[in-house]
């Protein structure tokens, strides 16, 4: 799937962001997009599920990079990580230009945005097994725990709204689960479509999510609270 265009709109100010999708079935050698020392990073891995998920994450995000930045060679693309694991992006155009990325049983997203407009992305499979161990972890808020009791979806993708949520939030503030998952937790969360949700943040007013579930997964986005995007973001 070629990398998507979307527009930040925030009042009357338009920005352009680009979404971009890797599958497992696509990978290629690493030396084909890794930079030097992103392969060095690489070979540090020793377990397969890590090594796929390093590569799936770093080809997401360098194309959705390489659209943005018009740099066709992704391996000039550099993503290293901060102190919490954020990517960090080197290039010499990539100045105010952020990423952030997620990946989950071979898929991976990704969006380069303008730093102006923090975003963040996360991946969910949804998972019945996982589900109440989901819950016992997400330190629910009022709003939330009503949203679960009216049972408009089954509970595994409801966890993996509610997660993803967090998440997202965490990676557009760069800290991402760093400190008590209730603070990320939301307070309102209304119908935005087939399963579609256009969530608000109970401590972060000036955060929403746009949350879907597709293909038994979820997909979750952290935005400005009056940035509207122009699309939905598509993983086929």
């Amino acid at each position: 799937m070629n990398p998507q265009a979307l527009t930040l709109r925030h009042g009357d100010e338009e920005r352009r962001a680009i979404f971009a999708v890797a599958e497992a079935v696509e990978l290629q050698a690493p030396a084909a997009f890794l930079s030097e020392a992103e392969l060095a990073g690489f070979s540090a891995l020793r377990f397969p599920l890590k090594q796929q998920g390093f590569l799936l994450g770093r080809l997401a995000a360098k194309r959705a990079l390489g659209a943005l930045l018009a740099e066709p060679d992704l391996r000039r693309i550099e993503i290293g990580s901060g102190v919490f694991g954020q990517p960090l992006v080197r290039h010499p155009r990539a100045e105010g230009i952020d990423v952030t990325l997620s990946h989950s049983h071979g898929l991976a997203v990704a969006l380069a945005y303008p730093a102006e407009s923090p975003l963040g992305v996360d991946l969910e499979t949804v998972s019945e097994v996982a589900a109440g161990t989901i819950l016992a972890e997400l330190q629910l808020s009022a709003a939330e725990k009503a949203w679960l009791a009216a049972r408009t979806i089954d509970e595994a993708t409801a966890c993996g709204v509610l997660w993803t949520a967090r998440e997202a939030l965490g990676k557009s503030m760069k800290i991402g689960l760093n400190c008590p998952l209730g603070v990320l937790s939301l307070g309102q969360l209304e119908p935005a479509g087939a399963a579609a949700w256009d969530c608000r943040y109970a401590n972060f007013p000036q955060s929403r999510c746009l949350s879907q579930a597709i293909d038994g997964r979820v997909l979750s986005i952290a935005l400005p609270s009056e940035t509207e995007l122009s699309a939905w973001p598509q993983l086929r």
